[in-house]
């Protein structure tokens, strides 16, 4: 978590589908520091990608909204 936190060339590696699944796993350790700051900049990520936000399918655009 810490890593995916710190490397913003990781995060920008992430496919939707990776994207999805990363935050509902993180999203299982809410009050983890390390986790927070990965969901945070993940969130952003996708807050600001248009392109990644358009590449979700339903169930992973359902899965990301959940974990968020």
């Amino acid at each position: 978590a810490s890593q995916l936190a710190n490397d913003r060339n990781l995060r920008n590696a992430l496919t939707p589908q990776h994207m999805a699944n990363t935050l509902n796993a993180l999203s299982k350790w809410p009050v983890t520091p390390d986790c927070t700051a990965a969901v945070k900049a993940l969130a952003s990520r996708l807050a600001n990608d248009r392109d990644l936000r358009n590449a979700l399918n339903p169930q992973e655009l359902a899965n990301a909204l959940n974990a968020l």
